[in-house]
Formats: C-alpha cells, sequence, structure tokens
C-alpha cells in the first residue's frame, strides 16, 4: 500500500475502473481489470497471485490443482489433499478423462 495515501483515499480512487492499486495511477490507455490492476503491472510480475485451476473427480470432489506444490486440495477443505504420486500410482481412477 502506498505509505502516502490512506484508507480513504484510497477508496475514493477505487471508484474509478481505470485506477490501478499497484502503481497509483489512472491508466486511460491501459486495460485495468475487476482487482484494479494494470495489464503492465499484470504483465511479467511473478509476485502476483493467480486463481489455481480445478477439476472435479469421480468421487464428486472438486479440488484445485497446485503444480508448484505437486497436490490436489479440495476447494472446501484445504487438509483433504492428494499428491500427484498417489494419485498416479494408487488413485488413477479416479480421474474423468
Amino acid at each position: 500500500m502506498n505509505l502516502y495515501m490512506d484508507k480513504k483515499e484510497l477508496k475514493k480512487r477505487c471508484k474509478n475502473p481505470k485506477f490501478c492499486i499497484a502503481c497509483f495511477r489512472v491508466r486511460r490507455h491501459v486495460k485495468v481489470d475487476e482487482h484494479h490492476v494494470c495489464l503492465d503491472c499484470r504483465k511479467g510480475s511473478t509476485g502476483m497471485p493467480r486463481r489455481l485451476r480445478a477439476i472435479t473427480l469421480k468421487n464428486g470432489k472438486t479440488y484445485f490443482v497446485d503444480d508448484r506444490l505437486r497436490e490436489l486440495r479440495n476447494i472446501h477443505n484445504p487438509c483433504d489433499r492428494i499428491d500427484f504420486e498417489d494419485l498416479r500410482l494408487h488413485k488413477i481412477d479416479l480421474l474423468n478423462w
């Protein structure tokens, strides 16, 4: 967060759909997404969070696919997880494809 901008000012600026919270500028000629981050700030940034892909297995549960941790995590219960190696060796019948 910008040290020179209080929450009230930030809230006011976020009413403008062209305001980027990453670079704290109004971007007139660059697209700004629904999270108030412009494409210039998104481009090439490894620090920006991204949504994980979700798949539904034959057991009816939906899991996030986390390639970094090499596991599937239940979208409702993150403690319910399946390692890729376990899936490959033992639970191959759970996949829909």
